[in-house]
């Protein structure tokens, strides 16, 4: 081991009682040689024999400059009684009692020292070590949020864009069967719900069934024992491995998504057996779950038109209860309206005609040219948002007329914030009737 003067721990114990003999012997022996006249200074008015045991006391502590004063003390008696030092040679036995406190003291001080000393190398150690993993943390959580921020750069992570990308993917296909459309489904996940490996798997009877229609990433075989797959068909909506069902078991999979209709009718499963740690988050969760609702409905009913007639009119029921089903399952606001024309002319015509083509992106309409009645489904629209749109109208109304909706005997007849209780919402989609 390397040795330093300065760092007597790290010295071999021959090394330090070599060096204590060597000290005490040096202050034994210069003074008979160069002050032979009167060895122990007592003339002088300090004892410079005790310079050494002092200094082993500074360098070892209390135990090495003890040994090193008796020594030093039994060496210079036994020099006077073997004739080597003058016998008139005076020993002073209370100065020399006094140098041995001396140096009991100053041993003392260094064990003292020496023991702080430890402790804080300790406390360095240990903090030191910490900064190391704090900083190794540290650098790979900032990388990891710079790919994240990379990865989303210009693409907020919104449930409206993701519903107004699944209308509009839904509404291009040709044939709307899950087997056709189960690798656009598939992409729409992976690229808002940050999946990395996946599969889409049709449902009958409760069972997943083989092949999978679609997939990312080499998936292994289906179990339907699977405790995150059978909580999944238990409660009839997505489950993680958050839900205390599933997280019982030892399942494979992160994230159990089901295809449902607004019936409950489950006809397809998406199973994620790998994804990105910041996607099981809460806020990402329900997005996906209410697009496996929004592409369920999508897929069991080919209307995809946001503008409907009366003959339209089951298909906006079931939109209007997967409205109130999200509110009350994942507390997504959504709200709505009945716009009632009283006096039927070609100003009311024309300005709900303006209101059909001024409907918002996730906005579901149900007009009724003859009665001149709109009934208004607003997804995602809170108390703010849907006081904005009434006043917009307003303003609308104000601008192509030059009349205000009074005066044109155009009257909001109904304003429902959802969620609402089943009896409400049994009369809410007879409104149109």
């Amino acid at each position: 081991m390397k040795t330093h003067f300065l760092r007597p721990r790290d010295v071999p114990e021959l090394q330090i009682w070599a060096e204590v003999c060597f000290f005490t012997a040096l202050a034994l022996g210069l003074p008979v040689l160069f002050n032979a006249e009167d060895p122990y200074w007592t003339q002088g008015g300090f004892s410079w024999p005790v310079l050494g045991p002092l200094l082993v006391a500074l360098r070892y502590g209390f135990s090495k400059g003890f040994i090193s004063i008796l020594t030093l003390l039994v060496g210079q008696l036994l020099l006077i009684q073997s004739n080597i030092l003058d016998p008139q040679s005076e020993f002073n036995i209370n100065a020399m009692i006094g140098y041995i406190i001396v140096v009991m003291v100053a041993g003392e001080f260094r064990d003292v020292w020496e023991r702080t000393n430890q402790q804080q190398s300790i406390q360095l150690a240990y903090v030191s070590d910490r900064l190391e993993k704090f900083t190794r943390q540290y650098h790979l959580i900032s990388s990891s949020h710079d790919r994240i921020e990379q990865m989303l750069a210009g693409h907020t992570l919104s449930l409206r864009e993701s519903l107004q990308a699944v209308r509009e993917s839904i509404g291009k296909l040709k044939q709307r069967r899950l087997d056709s459309a189960a690798e656009v489904i598939l992409n729409l996940f992976i690229e808002y719900g940050s999946i990395e490996k996946a599969g889409l798997y049709k449902v009958e009877n409760d069972k997943i069934q083989e092949p999978a229609l679609a997939s990312v990433g080499k998936m292994s075989e289906p179990s339907n024992s699977d405790p995150l797959i059978a909580a999944m068909f238990d409660e009839k909506e997505l489950v993680s491995l958050k839900n205390p069902k599933a997280s019982s078991g030892d399942s494979k999979y992160h994230i159990a998504i089901p295809l449902i209709d607004v019936n409950d009718t489950i006809y397809g499963a998406i199973l994620v057996e790998k994804v990105k740690f910041f996607a099981l988050k809460e806020n990402t969760l329900t997005l996906l779950a209410v697009m496996a609702g929004h592409i369920g409905d999508l897929l069991r009913h080919e209307i995809t038109n946001p503008i409907m007639t009366r003959e339209e009119s089951p298909y906006f029921k079931r939109q209007v209860k997967h409205a109130n089903k999200e509110a009350k399952r994942y507390k997504i606001p959504s709200h709505f309206l009945k716009v009632n024309a009283l006096s039927i002319n070609d100003e009311s015509r024309r300005l709900m005609e303006y209101l059909t083509e001024a409907r918002r992106g996730l906005d579901i309409y149900l007009y009724d040219n003859e009665k001149q009645v709109l009934l208004i489904l607003m997804p995602l629209a809170d108390e703010l948002e849907k006081d904005g749109f009434v006043m917009r109208m307003n303003s609308w109304c104000k601008e192509r007329t030059g009349k205000t909706l009074q005066e044109l005997d155009i009257i909001i007849e109904q304003e429902v914030a959802f969620p609402v209780n089943k009896d409400e919402l049994s009369k809410l989609v007879a409104l149109h009737d």
